[in-house]
Parts: structure tokens; sequence; C-alpha cells
């Protein structure tokens, strides 16, 4: 991998320090461990699919994920995917998984970074917006004269407000860049993907969310977070589906502090899959630890 990465005790510890800016803890549950979602497929209308860790670990396909989608489509239930993704836009996104075997529409993924617009006119005081953005942007990321920051430290002393999407070339000097720009003088720092980490295929990649709360320690400013855990990304969902009661939408995912604390804190159950973050690791173990409980555990979706 050629991007930053982590190991998982980082991570994991990385998570735990910073729970203090996630929403609060759900009430605990006791986890149900099941084969996999067709077990309970009849108590749900809707199920809301994270990416990476259950449908794909980086560009290699999970294959219980295709078994798993086919399955939800011969049951009747509506789907959609919910990514933190902040590289490419969703159309992208939905082709990048149809090439992967899925058979998902445009129209049924979510993603943070679609709400990089809103959160940019929640600031009407910021004239002057500077990106950081894989090239080419994400559409969703186009809301207007942006000016893209990259080694430039002019550039970043520049811009009255800055959006942070994606992490594919960020290194240590960048991240100087950036954290000396918004301690030095902190404006709105809005990022489209919370994660920490991604799991791939051998590691670990080390997302905006990472690199975002060392600066928030540093800086001591409050960071907008667009994605999961967060409300924005379940609004759409609840608006895509507003007449199905939230208990009865299952988001699966991989990590306690993004799906679960995500779904549950936003009335939603959920089945935590130890096929990405915690894979070959005792996932109830961990979940108690943390305090956040999934309604259900399976090894894969």
């Amino acid at each position: 991998m050629s991007f930053p990465v982590l190991g998982f005790d980082d991570a994991w510890s990385s998570y735990r320090r910073w729970e203090h800016r996630l929403p609060a803890k759900p009430v605990p549950v006791e986890p149900q461990r099941i084969a996999g979602i067709a077990e309970v497929l009849d108590q749900v209308d809707i199920v809301v699919l994270d990416a990476y860790g259950v449908l794909n670990l980086g560009s290699s396909v999970i294959p219980q994920g295709l078994a798993a989608v086919k399955a939800i489509r011969a049951a009747g239930k509506h789907l959609c995917v919910i990514t933190n993704d902040g590289s490419q836009g969703t159309a992208a996104i939905a082709a990048k998984h149809r090439g992967r075997g899925y058979d998902f529409r445009d129209d049924e993924v979510i993603a943070g970074a679609s709400l990089v617009g809103e959160a940019v006119a929640s600031f009407p005081e910021v004239r002057n917006w500077g990106i950081i953005a894989q090239d080419p942007r994400p559409e969703t990321a186009i809301t207007g004269g942006m000016v893209t920051l990259d080694l430039d430290r002019a550039a970043y002393e520049s811009v009255d407000g800055i959006v942070f999407m994606a992490t594919e070339i960020w290194d240590e000097d960048r991240q100087a860049l950036l954290s000396d720009a918004l301690t030095v003088r902190p404006r709105p720092f809005i990022v489209a993907n919370p994660d920490v980490v991604a799991p791939h295929v051998g590691g670990f990649s080390a997302e905006p969310g990472y690199f975002a709360h060392r600066i928030a320690d540093r800086s001591g400013i409050s960071p907008t977070f667009l994605g999961k855990p967060f409300g924005g990304v379940y609004r759409l969902v609840r608006e895509r589906f507003p007449e199905v009661d939230p208990s009865r939408i299952l988001a699966v995912g991989d990590t306690p502090h993004t799906d679960v604390i995500g779904a549950r804190a936003h009335g939603m159950r959920a089945l935590l899959v130890e096929s990405g973050f915690l894979a070959g690791r005792d996932s109830l173990a961990f979940s108690r630890e943390c305090g956040i409980l999934p309604d259900f555990i399976a090894p894969t979706i």
C-alpha cells in the first residue's frame, strides 16, 4: 500500500482516544451471534451497507458480500450503501462496485462527501475555501471556486476555510502544513471522511479522520465531520425512506466507532461483521471494552 498505514493497535487506541468527538454511545444491548444477514432479513425492511470491510477490502471483493446482496434483493428489501469514501462522487463509487460484481444503482450510494455543499453553505462568512482532494475532484465537492491545497504554504494561509476529502496522496509534510495553518489561524474545517482507518488486504489505510483528530487535539478546533457516524448521512437515509421506522432499518458495518455507534445513535439496528477491521479478533470483547454494542454479530455479511 502506498498510502499512509496504521497497525490495528494504533487504530484501536486512536478510536478510543477520540470517542469524545463521536455521537453519544447507545444504550447497551446483548448482541446476538448469527451466521449472516439472511437470518434476520425477515426483521427489517431496509439494509444499509458499509463498503470497506463488508463488501470489499480495498479493491478486493469479499465473496460473501456478493451472495448477501443477491439475498437482500431476493427478499424484496430495499438497500443502500453508505460510504465515507471522499475520493470520488457517488456515481463513480457505484460504478466501481459494479466493476466488482455488485448491481448497485447510482442512486443507491450515499456518501458523506455528498454533504459538502450543504456544509460549506452553513459557513456564509467564509469567502474562499481550500480543498484537499484527489484529482479529479469528486463532483459532490465542487461548490464554486475552491483553491486546491497541495504543498504551497501560502495557499493554506490564504483561504478562510478548508475542506478535507481524501488522503491517498497524504504524508507528514502535508499534514504539518495543514496542522500549522489551522493552529496558527483556526477556521472552519470540514472533513468529508471521519474514518480513522479503512481495511485493505494486508493492512489499514490511515483516513482523513485520523489526521483531522490529530489536528483538533493540537489546535483546539472542532472539525465538521460529514460521514458516519455523524447525523447527516443517516438523515439522507431517512429522507429516502420516510415511511420506514428506523427500528426496521439494519445497518451492516465492520467498525464499532463508525458503523455501530452511527446506526444505533440514529435509531437503527446494527450488524457488526468480522470480515474487516476486526477480522481475526474477538469482536464481542472489543465491543464490550469500548461500550459500543451491536444488535447482531456475524463472521461476514
